[in-house]
């Protein structure tokens, strides 16, 4: 039953997800203010990144500087608010 329980609950994330943004519920307003138009910079594999500075969830500044020298994986999530 808990197995069951878990496949369709998984189920139900995975048509949330494929689903929602098409809706008014996960638009957030013309295209021109969900992203910014700037020129992009392009890195190479293996190369050092750009140094940005960015805020962490709780506002603090964060520069990618802070961590020369040392693998790093960033990603960015576009925010779902219920």
């Amino acid at each position: 039953m808990l197995r069951w329980l878990a496949t369709a609950a998984i189920a139900a994330l995975l048509v949330l997800d494929v689903v929602l943004p098409h809706t008014s519920l996960g638009r957030r307003g013309p295209e021109a203010l969900q992203r910014a138009d700037v020129a992009g910079v392009t890195v190479q594999v293996g190369a050092p990144a750009p140094d940005v500075s960015l805020r962490t969830l709780e506002g603090a500044p964060l520069s990618l500087a802070r961590f020369r020298g040392h693998p790093l994986l960033v990603t960015f999530e576009r925010s779902v608010d219920w």
